[in-house]
């Protein structure tokens, strides 16, 4: 055979993924080499070896087949959930509250709605129906004054596009907008927290997806009905989009990281609740700074940076024009929220928290929403995070030491968690509270985020301990076996001593027995088999009863089915301008605000002035009202026409006035519903509309 007729060696294609996994690099490969060959070969090689080490080293996120089937499936859940129109919210328990002859069990699928969850079923949800009856105005009184339903609502106001819980209700009806935004709550939650995970854990899959679900499944969220879940994403998504922008080389992917940057940083800041946003803040922005220490791959950080800045500067055009554009438009009511005595003008020193509270979620199987210490408020309040702080920090010092090498990530969490709890327990000078905005984050609100660090802390550490295993060391291993059941033998003398007799010691010897088996994994110097499947098998089956701690739940009809809502909207329907008020119960007028009237009584987000300047025209008492309040008429007859208005609360005001007040008229005040049996110098001025029960609906005369 002639050298001319020889086939041509084939040439093949190795693939060698970079830290973002999207380069390629072609090398010939040919099965016969000549002498000049070998060099170039040689460099080509070298060059593959040390992008394979960079690999080992760091890597962004890995979307293999085990994260498109999580995402796939998580995506999933969510539209069949909200297809089906199902929701974990207490709105069922209105067949207990106010029963209207209609089955308890209505809109329930099982479980037990929870009366201590007003906040929803009794704000949040008559505030959304509300809307929805309205058209989703921008302005609606019975909210509060101003443009609170933008704050508080869906409304079709451009930051809607940063706020894609409230999405579903521009597709679906009420009912499936309200259950798209309780499972994208969930959704974004858990894949969010997971993502952010697979970077800090280097692509650790299995512990990830565990990170959220515990978080997802503790009782400082299931008990708050996923309310700090709300701030969680924006945070998780801007730090994974801050690791791309940072360490991507694909311009795509720059481009694609400055736009998920602007948009979560966007969605983080209108939360609009710095009880949870600020202390949060400061976890996530740590454990950045931490995570860019541990990784600080100078070459990758610099490639494409022309790409990089201009992606630097599109996040600031993002958030520059949405938030100029937001506060001149909304500076009114801004300033109206800002400027009310609760919570606007509301300032912590800290130092109110307890320490009980701390270690209480170790003990949290003999606690329930009826059945708590007295002392502890409500079990909502009581719920946290499970805290393995205390044994992981001295941990980590050894292991610090012993494998002279620092993980930032640990070490600034740590500082985070050690600070913060000197927040709550102790308390900052009022210079420091108000450097650090901690002054906004009263101590019970700020366990929720101080919690979620607590996990964080945990995940992050057993996945140090896979990287960087210490050796077996008898003496340190013993020495740290006692101090874990020393530690947990304390959380239950605290809890003992505190709860005033609530718990007794015989009841905690079994968690005692099972945290400090947990707690022993924990031990750098115990190199023991499937430590962490043992500890993640552990911390789930513990955290799964807390699904119990909400329902499941159908639609909204325990409130759009029940009769004093539609006897309500059939009488509004005739007379649609004319103003409501409730005396009595703040319950009926949690239920007459979802129909959609102009209501005086009922929650209030920020003062209505246009009611109250008729009220209270000399202001004397506005610090009474000027507040986020559950406001309650009451009658109040003595012949002069007076109007009191009493402070009850922090967040509750009383309006004690005559219900045939000229002042009624002037408000355009047109039905009155009384609680209770009325006398006939309460209604001399009106005639009886409709009777239910106990509850009378008057109109007043013209």
């Amino acid at each position: 055979m002639s050298k001319s007729s020889r086939k041509k060696p084939p040439v093949g294609t190795v693939k060698s993924k970079s830290a973002e996994g999207s380069l390629e690099r072609q090398v010939s490969v040919r099965p016969v080499q000549s002498k000049l060959d070998v060099p170039v070969k040689q460099a080509e090689s070298k060059v593959i070896s040390d992008e394979q080490k960079t690999n080992q080293r760091f890597g962004l996120i890995r979307f293999d087949k085990r994260l498109k089937w999580f995402l796939g499936i998580c995506t999933t859940l969510f539209f069949l959930l909200t297809l089906a129109n199902i929701n974990t919210s207490s709105v069922a328990i209105w067949n207990q509250i106010l029963p209207d002859g209609s089955s308890p069990q209505r809109g329930l699928i099982s479980g037990q709605p929870r009366s201590i969850r007003m906040d929803d079923y009794a704000v949040g949800i008559p505030w959304i129906i509300s809307q929805a009856n309205k058209g989703y105005p921008l302005e609606n009184e019975t909210i509060g004054g101003q443009k609170a339903p933008v704050l508080t609502t869906p409304t079709p106001y451009f930051t809607i596009l940063f706020r894609p819980t409230n999405w579903g209700y521009f597709i679906f009806d009420v009912d499936r907008g309200f259950a798209w935004g309780v499972n994208m709550t969930i959704f974004l939650s858990l894949v969010s927290m997971t993502l952010m995970l697979l970077l800090l854990t280097g692509n650790n899959f299995w512990l990830s997806v565990f990170g959220g679900i515990w978080i997802l499944l503790s009782s400082g969220t299931q008990s708050w009905f996923y309310n700090a879940m709300h701030a969680v994403p924006g945070a998780c998504l801007l730090f994974v989009s801050a690791a791309y922008l940072l360490y991507a080389v694909n311009q795509r992917q720059i481009w694609l990281a400055a736009l998920a940057a602007g948009w979560s940083f966007t969605n983080f800041a209108l939360i609009l609740y710095p009880p949870y946003q600020i202390p949060l803040a400061y976890a996530i922005g740590l454990l950045f700074i931490g995570y860019v220490i541990n990784n600080a791959q100078w070459k990758l950080i610099t490639s494409k940076w022309p790409f990089k800045l201009a992606g630097g500067a599109l996040v600031l055009g993002i958030v520059g024009v949405t938030f100029y554009t937001f506060f001149n438009d909304l500076k009114p009511t801004l300033d109206a929220v800002t400027g009310t005595v609760y919570p606007g003008k509301r300032s912590e020193l800290g130092g109110t928290g307890f320490v009980a509270n701390w270690f209480s979620e170790y003990y949290s199987w003999l606690v329930s929403d009826a059945r708590f210490p007295k002392s502890w408020l409500n079990h909502c309040e009581l719920s946290h995070y499970i805290t393995f702080a205390p044994l992981i920090l001295p941990f980590v010092g050894l292991s610090f030491f012993q494998n002279r090498k620092i993980d930032w990530t640990l070490l600034l969490l740590g500082v985070y968690i050690m600070l913060m709890y000197v927040w709550i327990e102790v308390g900052f000078s009022e210079s420091l509270a108000k450097a650090t905005l901690l002054n906004m984050s009263p101590t019970r609100r700020a366990q929720i985020p101080f919690g979620i660090a607590n996990v964080l802390l945990t995940v992050i550490y057993l996945s140090y301990l896979r990287k960087n295993p210490l050796p077996r060391q008898q003496i340190l291993t013993w020495v740290s076996a006692l101090a874990v059941v020393g530690y947990m033998v304390y959380t239950a003398s605290v809890n003992v001593g505190d709860s005033d007799g609530f718990f007794k010691w015989h009841q905690l010897f079994v968690p005692i027995i099972f945290f400090a088996g947990l707690g022993l994994l924990l031990i750098p110097t115990w190199p023991v088999s499937y430590r962490v499947p043992i500890f993640c098998l552990g911390i789930t089956a513990f955290l799964m009863p807390n699904l119990r701690l909400n329902p499941i739940a159908k639609g909204l009809s325990p409130i759009t089915d029940h009769a004093l809502y539609r006897t309500v909207q059939s009488i509004h329907q005739q007379e649609p301008k004319a103003r409501w008020v409730v005396f009595g119960s703040q319950y009926i007028s949690y239920m007459v605000t979802a129909t959609g009237v102009d209501l005086l009584s009922g929650v209030k987000y920020t003062p209505p002035r246009t009611i109250y300047n008729v009220l209270d025209p000399k202001m004397k008492r506005d610090s009474a009202y000027n507040r986020y309040a559950h406001t309650v008429y009451n009658t109040f007859i003595n012949g002069t026409d007076s109007v009191y208005i009493q402070n009850t609360f922090e967040d509750a005001c009383v309006v004690a006035m005559d219900p045939c007040s000229p002042k009624f008229k002037q408000l355009n005040v047109k039905y009155i519903i009384f609680d209770h049996q009325t006398q006939p110098v309460e209604t001399r001025c009106m005639k009886l509309v409709s009777t239910l029960g106990s509850l009378q609906i008057f109109r007043i005369n013209d």
